[in-house]
């Protein structure tokens, strides 16, 4: 086994291991700000590149809020929406800026009715949840793609010869497919919001 295939077989066992977050598994109550940064931290753990890694914090929290992509929490406690706005926030915040996330969101935060916001952002972290399984069985299938000999990409990766270069090789190439997306991401923001 290459060191190609090494890496790609990893990779697809770590995305099979990483779920999204089910609005089931969301706490039903509110919750004071030290719960929700201690639920997020277990609740989004397998996103963390490194152990001591924070996957938010008050101040970034706090910060949303000011910037108001994020909505003041009512006596001090965040609902679940709350929550699910930080979790679909955590995942977009390392492809969009922060002034793109509020464009985003400012649709369904300028709603009037809060039960009518609950239930669009509700809805919106369903639809989230259905694209992030969707997303995981494409990345495999992208991964495979990768090692298929068929596919040029490992060719011009394996024509070096080199382990070295074709680890550096195999991350600028993930690296062009990240930019692409988020590139997609910012025109359809830029057209429609």
């Amino acid at each position: 086994m290459t060191a190609l295939e090494k890496i790609i077989d990893n990779f697809k066992q770590e995305v099979k291991s990483s779920g999204s977050i089910d609005i089931e598994d969301i706490p039903n109550i509110d919750l004071y700000m030290d719960q929700v940064t201690t639920f997020m931290d277990k609740a989004l753990v397998k996103n963390k590149r490194y152990d001591e890694d924070k996957i938010l914090t008050k101040t970034m929290i706090n910060n949303y809020t000011k910037a108001k992509i994020f909505p003041a929490p009512v006596k001090k406690k965040y609902s679940p929406m709350h929550i699910m706005l930080l979790i679909m926030i955590y995942h977009l915040k390392t492809v969009l800026s922060i002034k793109d996330i509020g464009i985003l969101f400012q649709p369904v935060l300028s709603v009037k009715s809060l039960e009518e916001q609950e239930k669009m952002i509700q809805n919106i972290y369903k639809g989230f949840t259905k694209l992030q399984l969707s997303t995981q069985q494409n990345m495999q299938s992208s991964a495979e793609g990768i090692q298929d000999s068929a596919i040029p990409v490992k060719e011009i990766i394996e024509a070096y010869q080199d382990e070295k270069i074709e680890k550096i090789l195999l991350v600028l190439l993930l690296a062009i497919r990240a930019n692409a997306e988020k590139q997609l991401a910012e025109k359809v923001l830029d057209t429609y919001f």
